[in-house]
């Protein structure tokens, strides 16, 4: 084997054991992060939880002062959650905090909503199907054609022949014309799917950073402009189209502020909670006629928001910190750094090098003088001054492989 190819076997054993070592070690050292499930309750107008003790079986009700809950009272505590459960028994009140509910009710104002990262760092196929939204069905149903937005425009494309309909993307043209939208489209969200009751279309924003909402109406396009301050730049959009019809959509701007488009007035209000980035935090969203609990988290903090449902203002907060992430782990005593293909943030496959320490220079250092020693009588080559400086930098990535690799 000539020198050239074993360098590059050398590299390619440094790279695999980069990957591996790393991913046998955070394998073997797994632990279960679990953080209480928590919600705010009307009732108490505080936080409740369930805590799930170390066997996993016995659970544990509870709220933020430490007062201890029965199941069935935990129930009665989150009557807007647990409503099935309180109807089953019979035990659902008439009114909650004055305001008369019924489960029917109660059903329609609630809903979650979840994002993750792994939703918005992928690649989108840019064909959207458009639904009928003033459908004379009960049940929606999907279109037989698809559009896309280029850089000048809309074309409709007949997916049975793969043909534009000239006619159909000439009559949204002229609305988009007439709108005055500044193509190419920067961002564009919707649900396209007929599981749902009802269609809400898209809501995007032009080259020019304009807000739009466009919808099929018996045929004809519905595309409306909307207004909203010149300071706000969307960046990320959701159509939430929830029973409540309360909200066109979810959005977060460049400055991560997180809004809400309300129906049917399209008036943009910020909702209080704080900056949420939508490619690097999780967002769960519970929410009901009374109030919102939001759920932010990352690897480290998950911060809850109780978020009044009519002025979109703060209630409460708290937050729950795993203070195992800020203790240095033997990892960054081993490994100066770590070589992965996949990410729980994206569903792209390619190398990415992460967790740099410069604690493991010591080792490093340990190692090369290992290899010194061992290899002191062998004739000095630049293979060896390589495998010397990988292993000062590489540490036992490049270490095991200068060993196995003997001159």
């Amino acid at each position: 084997m000539s020198k050239t190819y074993k360098i590059i076997y050398y590299i390619l054993l440094t790279a695999i054991l980069a990957w591996l070592l790393p991913w046998f070690y955070n394998l073997a050292t797994l632990k279960k992060e679990r953080t209480p499930f928590t919600l705010y309750s009307e009732i108490i107008e505080d936080f409740a939880m369930i805590n799930v003790n170390q066997n996993e079986k016995d659970l544990r009700y509870t709220d933020r002062k430490g007062d201890i809950y029965t199941e069935r009272q935990f129930d009665s505590i989150l009557p807007m959650f647990y409503y099935r459960q309180l109807v089953t028994d019979n035990r659902l009140p008439d009114t909650i905090r004055g305001v008369p509910v019924t489960a029917s009710k109660i059903r329609r104002e609630n809903f979650i909503f979840r994002t993750r990262p792994l939703d918005i760092n992928v690649h989108h196929p840019e064909l959207y199907s458009l639904l009928e939204s003033r459908s004379k069905r009960v049940d929606l149903t999907m279109p037989d054609d698809v559009f896309r937005l280029t850089k000048n425009g809309i074309e409709f494309i007949d997916m049975e022949s793969n043909q534009v309909n000239k006619e159909k993307s000439a009559l949204f043209q002229s609305v988009f014309q007439q709108k005055e939208v500044a193509f190419p489209i920067r961002t564009i969200a919707g649900n396209p799917t007929n599981r749902k009751e009802y269609d809400e279309g898209y809501l995007f924003t032009d080259n020019e950073g304009k807000l739009f909402h466009l919808k099929q109406m018996q045929g004809r396009p519905f595309l409306r402009p909307i207004s909203i301050d010149a300071d706000v730049q969307i960046s990320q959009i959701w159509v939430t189209e929830f029973l409540n019809r309360k909200y066109f959509g979810f959005l977060t701007d460049v400055n991560n502020q997180f809004y809400v488009l309300t129906a049917p007035d399209y008036s943009l209000v910020k909702v209080e909670i704080p900056p949420f980035n939508p490619k690097k935090e999780n967002m769960t969203i519970f929410g009901n006629m009374f109030s919102w609990t939001v759920v932010q988290s990352d690897k480290k903090d998950e911060i809850l928001t109780a978020i009044d449902a009519k002025t979109l203002t703060a209630i409460d907060s708290m937050a729950y910190h795993n203070a195992d992430k800020d203790k240095t782990g033997l990892a960054s005593y081993l490994f100066p750094l770590q070589l992965s293909f996949t990410s729980t943030k994206d569903k792209f496959f390619y190398p990415r090098l992460k967790d740099f320490s410069y604690r493991a220079l010591a080792l490093n250092l340990v190692l090369l003088v290992v290899y010194v020693l061992l290899f002191r009588k062998t004739k000095f080559s630049t293979t060896k001054l390589f495998k010397s400086l990988s292993i000062a930098v590489l540490g036992v990535f490049a270490f095991i492989p200068a060993l196995l690799m003997r001159e």
